[in-house]
């Protein structure tokens, strides 16, 4: 029961986190758009480290989820 317990919990895991990084990136490329359109460069520079940001982020918390969990001795 366990095993069916994890595969339940990985696979809603996997639709939510997804659901949640596309609505993020959907949000940072119309903040974008806008940033683009009205600093120029700056706005570019600004789109980009949101991208970069967002990619590390939604990596790392995902590592994080799926890493075994080390006891504190």
């Amino acid at each position: 029961m366990r095993y069916v317990r994890a595969v339940v919990d990985t696979v809603v895991g996997l639709f939510v986190s997804d659901w949640i990084q596309s609505a993020v990136v959907i949000a940072i490329i119309a903040i974008g758009w806008y940033a683009v359109r009205l600093w120029g460069n700056v706005g570019l520079v600004a789109f980009v480290f949101l991208i970069a940001t967002q990619l590390v982020w939604f990596a790392r918390a995902d590592g994080l989820r799926r890493s075994p969990r080390r006891s504190q001795s």
